[in-house]
């Protein structure tokens, strides 16, 4: 149980430790980075996304139609 205890508090005391290190060198600017990256690659993927919705609605209306000509 004191083990346990002891393990959380070393852990607690361990993160704020590296949240310090990581805003004292200056880790504003690697999430700034780091966000326009992400921004860029979203976009990126809406691009993708609207091209398979778009071949997909393709597909979807050719499988309705050859389904009427194979309906009487």
């Amino acid at each position: 149980m004191i083990k346990k205890m002891f393990q959380i508090i070393l852990g607690i005391v361990l993160g704020i430790f590296l949240l310090c290190l990581f805003i004292y060198f200056g880790g504003a600017d690697y999430l700034q980075a780091f966000g326009k990256k992400t921004a860029q690659a979203g976009k990126e993927l809406k691009q993708y996304e609207k091209t398979v919705k778009d071949t997909a609605d393709k597909a979807l209306e050719k499988a309705k139609d050859k389904m009427k000509e194979k309906m009487p």
